[in-house]
């Protein structure tokens, strides 16, 4: 039996940006039910966990048409996509 993926915008607390300071980020991931897209937020990178506490601070259930154009935008912010290449040798 096939499982059914549902559509998440999902809100995070991430961090790097010195003590104390943080900088909310949507992400839009696809999950079976909204704990697993919970789940998901928690453990991308750059997420805040403080502790016992958690980075996800909203998580909220959209259509197939706006998760497209959150990935779209995705695409576009460079605090998501940046690439520090490494030296080798």
């Amino acid at each position: 039996m096939e499982e059914k993926y549902r559509y998440f915008k999902v809100i995070l607390d991430c961090g790097h940006l010195g003590m104390g300071n943080s900088v909310e980020v949507t992400r839009y991931v696809r999950a079976k039910n909204c704990v697993d897209a919970f789940a998901l937020g928690n453990r991308m990178p750059r997420v805040k966990r403080k502790r016992e506490k958690t980075g996800t601070m909203r998580v909220m259930e959209i259509s197939y048409s706006e998760y497209c154009v959150g990935q779209e935008t995705e695409s576009d912010t460079l605090y998501l996509n940046i690439y520090k290449p490494r030296k080798c040798g």
